[in-house]
């Protein structure tokens, strides 16, 4: 089974591109100017989302990438990096898991929902680290967590009804640019 790739690629002009390759430069401009913008809109769009979940726009914007359309390749992608963001950036909250109260796992939220990530908490230490066991050459180490990606949070903020609202609004930006191109 294919894997499916974490990413909203805008290509609601397909056909129309399609049928206007052989027409002006005029057109070929509108296009590639309207996918553009549509990109980078929905960019924002979808980074304002995931704040909701607990982090900075900026940061949710920047693990965005953006691949902007091009007159060969009339296409443009977003599609979130894998990195890790540490928990220091994101608004967690903790559950105490065990009876001794010296365990407390991590949850943050995902599209308004919880959703418990890997690592956990001492909820009795001053510094509330979030920190993650691991066994090297059979003994147990501690660390801190690496972190939590934003990939999960963009693929519930890009569902097919926002998908739908993309393809329409790039169809009114193609339409106005297409008049801009005319006009001059």
């Amino acid at each position: 089974m294919a894997r499916r790739r974490p990413g909203v690629q805008l290509t609601g002009l397909e056909s129309a591109v399609e049928s206007l390759k052989n027409q002006p430069a005029a057109i070929r401009r509108a296009t590639r100017a309207a996918i553009n913008d549509q990109g980078r809109e929905s960019k924002k769009e979808l980074a304002q989302k995931i704040a909701t979940d607990g982090i900075s726009r900026a940061k949710a914007g920047g693990q965005i990438k953006l691949q902007r359309a091009t007159n060969k390749d009339p296409v443009a992608v977003l599609a979130p990096t894998s990195r890790r963001i540490p928990f220091r950036f994101w608004k967690t909250t903790t559950k105490v898991t065990d009876s001794t109260g010296t365990r407390a796992s991590v949850w943050i939220r995902k599209g308004g929902q919880l959703m418990r990530v890997w690592g956990f908490v001492n909820p009795k230490a001053r510094k509330r680290r979030v920190l993650a066991r691991y066994r090297k050459a059979g003994e147990d180490r501690l660390r801190e967590a690496s972190g939590h990606s934003i990939k999960l949070h963009f693929q519930a903020a890009a569902d097919d009804r926002y998908r739908k609202s993309v393809g329409e609004s790039l169809g009114d930006k193609f339409i106005h640019r297409y008049n801009e191109q005319l006009k001059k």
